[in-house]
C-alpha cells in the first residue's frame, strides 16, 4: 500500500510539474493606454514695478517724465500672427484725479523704446482698452517659429502738459496693461 500511495504522489508531482513548465513563458495579451496631455497657452505682461511716480508736474511743459517702467511680456501659443501690448485708462477723461482736479488720458503720453511718444487717446485694439483712452505700444510678428517668446521693453511714460495749468495737489491714476494675440 505504501509502494502504491509513493507511486500516485510520484505520478501527481509529474503532471503538475509538466503543468507548470507547460506555463512558463505565457504571455497575457497586450493592453493600451492612450496618453493625452495638453498644455494651454498663455499670454503674460508684468511690470518690474507697480508705480511710476513724477516727483513734480511742471505746467506748460511736456517735460513730466515719470520713472520709466520695464514691462515683461511671454508668450507661449498655437496660433496668431501678432502679439501686442495695449496701454489704456478705463475712464479717459480721469485719467489723473486730484479731487475735483483732472487730467485726461490725452495728456498722457507713453512710448516703448526709441519710439516717438504718444498720448493714450486712441481706440480699444481687438477689445482691449477703451475708446478714446488706449495707445498701441508695441506689435510683434509671431508665427509657427515663434509661437514662444518673451520681450521685455523700457515703458516711458510722460504728462504733455503744453497749454495745460494744473491745480497743486497729488495726481493719482491708474494705467492697464494688457496684451493681446491677433
Amino acid at each position: 500500500m505504501f509502494k502504491n500511495a509513493l507511486a500516485g504522489t510520484v505520478a501527481l508531482l509529474l503532471v503538475t510539474s509538466s503543468s507548470a513548465l507547460a506555463q512558463a513563458g505565457l504571455t497575457s495579451n497586450v493592453a493600451t493606454v492612450a496618453l493625452t496631455a495638453t498644455k494651454n497657452p498663455t499670454l503674460t505682461v508684468s511690470p518690474n514695478a507697480s508705480t511710476a511716480t513724477l516727483a513734480s508736474i511742471t505746467d506748460n511743459s511736456n517735460a513730466n517724465n515719470f520713472t520709466p517702467v520695464s514691462v515683461t511680456t511671454a508668450w507661449n501659443l498655437t496660433a496668431g500672427s501678432s502679439v501686442r501690448l495695449i496701454g489704456w485708462f478705463a475712464t479717459p477723461a480721469q485719467a489723473l484725479v486730484n479731487g475735483t482736479d483732472l487730467i485726461p488720458s490725452s495728456k498722457v503720453e507713453g512710448r516703448v523704446g526709441a519710439t516717438a511718444y504718444a498720448p493714450f487717446s486712441a481706440a480699444a485694439v481687438g477689445g482691449v482698452g477703451v475708446a478714446a483712452g488706449s495707445l498701441q505700444l508695441f506689435s510683434q510678428a509671431v508665427a509657427a517659429g515663434s509661437y514662444f517668446g518673451t520681450r521685455t521693453d523700457q515703458l516711458d511714460l510722460r504728462l504733455n502738459l503744453a497749454g495745460t495749468t494744473t491745480m497743486a495737489g497729488d495726481y493719482t491714476g491708474t494705467l492697464n496693461l494688457q496684451a493681446i494675440v491677433q
